[in-house]
C-alpha cells in the first residue's frame, strides 16, 4: 500500500555544519555537540493542527527551559541549567515556581499518571510527588549514564531514556534494561526530547525532538519501535514558531486527545502542542478543493475524514448507517480525523461535519 503522511509546516531545509549551528545557538539553550545530520525521507508537507504556542519567556519563566509535562490542571516546565520548575495554567499563564530538594538540571519530565519523573543528564530517574513537589525516590540506571530524555511507556510500565546520539533504551521501574532501539538503526544524532506514542495506528512509535543541524531546524521525527527505523514523518517546528537558531527541547504526549507537546529552546522559549492523531499511511492524495473528504474510499480499514478548515472552533463528526443510526460521533478541532472502518459492517455510511451551525455531508463505502 502506498503511504502518504500528513506533516505540519514548510519544506525541510538541508542539513548544515556544526559551526553554523553553534554560531546561532540562542542564549540559555542547550545544543547537541554533534552536527545532528539525520538521514530520513521527509513526507508530504500538509498541515497538522497547531493547538497552541505559549511564549514562556514573555510569561515570566525566563530562558533556558527544556523539560515539559502535562498534568490535569496545569503543566510544568523545567530549566536545564538550574533547579527551577515553573508551573503554568493550561492557558499558558505562569502561576508559580518551585524547586525539588536533591534535583537540579532537569532536561525532561514525564508522568505515569501518579508521579512525575525527571531526567537530569545523570544515570538516575527522579520520581517527584506532583502535589507536594517532594522527591519520592531515585531510580538508578547504570546502563545509561546521561539521561537527557525520559518518556513513560504505559504498555511496558517503564521509561525510554538516552541522550543525543545514543540507543533509545527501555528500562523498567527498577532501572533494568528491557528493550532498546539501536542508534545505528534509528540514525538520529541529536535527540534532545523523546515522547512515546501508543495511540497512532501501526505503532507504537517514539517521537524524537531533534536538533537537525541547520540554523532553523528543530524537528519532530517519528520512529517505529518495532523496526527501530524512522518513518517518513518529519516536521520542522522552527518553521512554525520561534526564530532561526532555536533548538529542540523536551517533548511529551497526551494520549487523549492524542497531542504532542514540547518546548522549543530559544531567546524566547515556546511551549507548543500539535494534534498528531491519525499520522498513518493512506492510499490517496487529499482533494484540497472539498471542505470535507474521506479517503481511501471505498475502504475496509482506517479512513481519514479530512476537513479543510481555517479556524480552531469545535466541530462534530458524525457517521450514520443506511438506517440513519449514528454509529460514530466525536467532537474535535483536528484537520485529519481517522475512523477504523473495520469496526463496522460493510455498506454505505453518511459522514456529517457540523461546525459553526453548518452541516457538511459526504459518504464512505465500507467494503
Amino acid at each position: 500500500m502506498k503511504k502518504i503522511y500528513s506533516i505540519l509546516g514548510a519544506a525541510l531545509l538541508a542539513g548544515g555544519s556544526l559551526i553554523a549551528q553553534q554560531q546561532n545557538v540562542p542564549a540559555g539553550a542547550e545544543a547537541s555537540p554533534s552536527n545532528g545530520n539525520a538521514p530520513g525521507n521527509p513526507g508530504i508537507q500538509t498541515p497538522w493542527q497547531l493547538l497552541y504556542s505559549h511564549d514562556l519567556t514573555a510569561a515570566g519563566a525566563g530562558t533556558g527551559n527544556a523539560g515539559i509535562v502535562m498534568l490535569p490542571t496545569e503543566f510544568w516546565v523545567s530549566k536545564w541549567a538550574s533547579d527551577t520548575i515553573s508551573v503554568f495554567s493550561l492557558a499558558g499563564t505562569l502561576t508559580s515556581q518551585f524547586t525539588v530538594a536533591g534535583v537540579t538540571g532537569i532536561r525532561s519530565l514525564t508522568t505515569n499518571g501518579t508521579s512525575v519523573y525527571a531526567g537530569c543528564n545523570t544515570a538516575n530517574i527522579y520520581e517527584i510527588n506532583p502535589t507536594t513537589h517532594a522527591l519520592v525516590s531515585t531510580i538508578s540506571v547504570p546502563s545509561v549514564p546521561n539521561i537527557r530524555y525520559c518518556t513513560y511507556d504505559p504498555g511496558a510500565n517503564g521509561f525510554w531514556v538516552g541522550t543525543w546520539a545514543t540507543d533509545f533504551t527501555l528500562v523498567n521501574m527498577s532501572g533494568a534494561v528491557q528493550n532498546s532501539v539501536s542508534a545505528g538503526t534509528h540514525a538520529l544524532t541529536a535527540t534532545y526530547g523523546l515522547a512515546f506514542d501508543g495511540g497512532n495506528a501501526g505503532g507504537p512509535y517514539l517521537w524524537s525532538f531533534h536538533q537537525t543541524g541547520t540554523t532553523s531546524n528543530a524537528e519532530l521525527i517519528q520512529v517505529n519501535i518495532a523496526t527501530g527505523m524512522q518513518t517518513s514523518v518529519i516536521h520542522d517546528v522552527t518553521g512554525d514558531i520561534g526564530t532561526a537558531g532555536d533548538l529542540a527541547g523536551g517533548a511529551t504526549i497526551i494520549p487523549t486527545p492524542l497531542t504532542l507537546i514540547g518546548v522549543l529552546q530559544g531567546a524566547a522559549n515556546y511551549a507548543f502542542a500539535y494534534d498528531i492523531a491519525g499520522v498513518v499511511g493512506v492510499q490517496e492524495p487529499i482533494n484540497q478543493t472539498e471542505f470535507v473528504s474521506v479517503y481511501p474510499n471505498p475502504s475496509n480499514e482506517w479512513v481519514n475524514v479530512r476537513v479543510n478548515r481555517e479556524d480552531n472552533s469545535m466541530m462534530t463528526i458524525r457517521m450514520m448507517d443506511v438506517t440513519g443510526k449514528v454509529v460514530f460521533e466525536s467532537n474535535t478541532v483536528a484537520v485529519n480525523n481517522y475512523i477504523n472502518m473495520a469496526n463496522y459492517a460493510a455498506g454505505t455510511y453518511t459522514v456529517q461535519i457540523i461546525t459553526n451551525e453548518t452541516v457538511h455531508t459526504t459518504q464512505v463505502v465500507n467494503q
